[in-house]
């Protein structure tokens, strides 16, 4: 059986020649290497947790349940699932949609995907960044901060682009590069699967399921024809080396150069110093030169900014002909009301991020063949910002956000006080790391932290009985450094700091690798022992390697309360996974699992061991065991 990294790393080879034509995809799934690496890969997800319309979800997955899947293709009888139909709210009230799919067809998902990955991952766009490897929103928008020189925006929106993907776009799109018809087949099957909202079945005649696995490589795969055509028009559009310089400029600077030659003689520099403040001050190039023009594009999932250096005109040619190539080109419309031409002295909202032009005149001393100077760096620099709105949205958690003053949160006064304190600090540094690139973060961060520390020092204080006078001074641990100590149980006494200060969170800088030239098959690997665990073919509790073999799953750690033996064995290794015979898992569900049996799966799987070291050089081989 090959090795999953070597298939998935060779099939990433071929997809860098344009000529080559994938036409044997579909006896790839049958590699059960490939399933487990899958499994791997989803498996610490809470949502796994979460019920498709069969009832069922990760928990009880073993090998029994991909050597059933794996028949079921090989015998063409597969046919996935309806998926759930579910509502999220979303920041403007509105709700989308999400598609709860059924775990084996969630697994099988993830399989295609990781093929589809090692495809068209090395043809995508630098310009895309959502859903893909190293890549995020503060790539996508640090890529942004770089469009200098940049006039006009067309915020880009597409009008419900999940639910209405056209099929036969897909399929043909697809079909470039892979024509292996059975492949094409299973993915169109999860694309019609339809459905259940309410009890009650619908047919999908559009559209790809937002959650699920499938859908995130699907949606770059359409949207790729978009940024390659983007990328086209970009080549025709740009013109000019670099903008003319204005006459007044070289004025300036033929009088500032005669100055220096005369200051030089008589050894009075008012004039030069003078001239040079006003040639500092005077812009060097036509802001508005009809022979340079230049176009940027960044887009994430689907959501797109285009850039504009040159006039609105062209602006408004760009928006008409984006429109005119997505209605008959993908099928697709543009949000009217989101789809609009700014110019870049408002903001533009991209990504949660207000974006505009900062007006910098920032001058620097650099060196030179003979001494140094003074040089004028861009003055057009853009910014990102912190919204207003956005402060406002979290802030009403917290207390007024009009004077900025906390409040006591009842809600948190049950959990115990280092759990309030870590509650805190997950969403502050959710909410701010997020916002770490924004210009103005160090201004309005410190209004934030205002609000959440008192509003962590009123709960306190009302779970305490207490006042926040005597609640800051009891946690006081240095200057504007406010700490809980727990003991732990080797005697040692370890302390959490509430996030205060700016200083607490990780703002690095944004780095990510540009599209693999070469692949990268660390991209590809596991991120657990769970496959090795499962290969092994038996029970962590008893020892048994006889029947099927299932894992059982819990959402998360802080779930199990240690009150069975089978919990404080799964919160000593930090597991949310156990491997389990279908005996023993039946047993854990119905509260009946006894220590007893894991007593003598311990002494079982130490006598197995001394067996299977006393048998090396005999007749018997390494690691079988004997009865």
């Amino acid at each position: 059986m090959q090795d999953p990294n070597i298939l998935l790393t060779m099939l990433s080879r071929m997809a860098q020649k344009p000529e080559v034509k994938f036409d044997k995809l579909f006896p790839k799934l049958y590699n059960v290497e490939l399933w487990l690496m899958a499994y791997e890969r989803i498996a610490p997800k809470p949502g796994n947790m979460t019920a498709g319309v069969d009832g069922r979800t990760i928990d009880g997955t073993g090998l029994e349940l991909i050597e059933r899947l794996i028949a079921d293709l090989k015998a063409s009888r597969y046919k996935p699932r309806p998926v759930r139909r579910t509502y999220r709210k979303k920041p403007n009230g509105k709700l989308r949609p999400l598609g709860i799919p059924c775990f084996a067809d969630k697994l099988l998902q993830t399989v295609v995907s990781m093929i589809l990955e090692a495809i068209y991952e090395p043809t995508f766009s630098d310009a895309s960044h959502g859903f893909r490897p190293q890549r995020s929103c503060h790539t996508a928008l640090s890529q942004v901060k770089r469009m200098t020189g940049v006039r006009w925006w067309v915020e880009g929106d597409i009008a419900g682009f999940f639910d209405n993907l056209c099929h036969d776009t897909l399929i043909r799109i697809l079909s470039q590069r892979i024509t292996d018809q059975r492949f094409l087949h299973l993915i169109e099957q999860f694309l019609r699967a339809g459905y259940v909202e309410d009890w009650q079945y619908h047919r999908t005649y559009s559209g790809t399921p937002q959650g699920g696995n499938l859908s995130p490589v699907l949606s770059n795969a359409y949207l790729n024809e978009l940024d390659h055509s983007i990328a086209e028009r970009i080549r025709t559009f740009n013109k000019g080396q670099k903008r003319q310089f204005r006459r007044e400029y070289w004025r300036i600077r033929d009088r500032r150069k005669r100055a220096k030659k005369e200051a030089q003689k008589t050894g009075d520099w008012t004039t030069y110093k003078a001239l040079t403040q006003e040639m500092l001050a005077t812009p060097a190039t036509e802001p508005q030169d009809p022979h340079f023009r230049r176009m940027y594009y960044c887009r994430y999932a689907d959501d797109f900014l285009i850039g504009i250096v040159g006039s609105k005109a062209d602006a408004a040619a760009e928006k008409e002909w984006l429109g005119e190539y997505l209605r008959t080109e993908l099928r697709l419309e543009l949000a009217p009301e989101k789809t609009l031409i700014t110019h870049v002295g408002h903001r533009v909202r991209f990504l949660g991020y207000d974006i505009q032009r900062g007006d910098v005149n920032r001058r620097v001393r650099v060196k030179r063949r003979h001494g140094s100077g003074v040089q004028r760096t861009c003055t057009q620099k853009l910014v990102l910002l912190l919204p207003r709105d956005k402060c406002t949205a979290f802030a009403q958690e917290y207390g007024q956000h009009q004077g900025w003053q906390g409040a006591s949160r009842n809600k948190l006064i049950r959990l115990s006080e280092l759990e309030i304190l870590l509650t805190y600090n997950a969403e502050v540094r959710g909410f701010l790391e997020y916002y770490a690139l924004a210009d103005n973060l160090p201004r309005v961060a410190s209004s934030i932290l205002w609000l959440t520390n008192t509003s962590f020092m009123k709960t306190l204080a009302a779970k305490r009985r207490s006042t926040v006078r005597k609640v800051a001074r009891s946690m006081k641990g240095g200057p504007n450094h406010y700490v809980i100590a727990t003991q732990r149980s080797d005697g040692m006494t370890r302390e959490y700091a509430l996030v205060s200060s700016t200083k607490q969170l990780r703002r690095q800088e944004v780095s990510y690798g540009a599209v693999d030239h070469k692949p990268n098959t660390w991209t590809y690997r596991g991120r657990t022992e769970l496959g090795q665990r499962l290969r092994a073919h038996q029970c962590e509790w008893c020892g048994t390697q006889e029947g099927p073999i299932e894992v059982h799953h819990v959402r998360k750690l802080k779930d199990l309360k240690g009150k069975q033996v089978w919990e404080r064995q799964m919160i000593a290794r930090r597991r949310k996974t156990m491997i389990l015979c279908q005996e023993c898992h039946v047993e854990l569900h119905a509260g009946k699992l006894s220590e007893a049996k894991k007593l003598r799966g311990d002494w079982r799987a130490g006598y197995l061991e001394t067996r299977m070291s006393s048998s090396e050089g005999s007749s018997v081989k390494p690691g079988v065991a004997t009865r």
